[in-house]
C-alpha cells in the first residue's frame, strides 16, 4: 500500500509507551537533548516513509518542497534544542 513502511509492526505499541515515558521524564528533568532526539527520529522516519504528518499528510512525491521544508525543520529544531541545552 502506498506510503506504508515496515519499520515497526503496528500492533506492537510498547516502543511508543517507552518513548512517551522517556519524553515526559526528560521534560520534567528539563533535558532538552531528548527533544532533539525526537525531532531527529521524526526526520529519519519521514525520509524513510516518503511522507510527513504535521498538520496534514504531506507526500514527498506530491509536494517535494514542502516535504523537505518539514524534514529540514525537524533537523533544524533538533540542532536548536542541542544548542539551547
Amino acid at each position: 500500500m502506498r506510503g506504508e513502511t515496515a519499520i515497526l509492526d503496528r500492533s506492537v505499541v510498547w516502543p511508543t509507551w517507552i518513548a512517551l515515558v522517556v519524553i515526559w521524564a526528560a521534560a520534567v528533568a528539563n533535558q532538552l537533548w531528548a527533544f532533539a532526539l525526537v525531532f531527529l527520529v521524526w526526520a529519519v522516519a519521514d525520509v524513510r516513509a516518503g511522507e510527513s504528518a504535521f498538520v496534514q499528510r504531506i507526500v514527498r512525491s506530491e509536494h517535494p518542497v514542502l516535504f523537505w521544508a518539514l524534514v529540514g525543520s525537524w533537523v533544524a529544531l533538533a540542532i536548536l534544542w542541542v544548542v539551547a541545552e
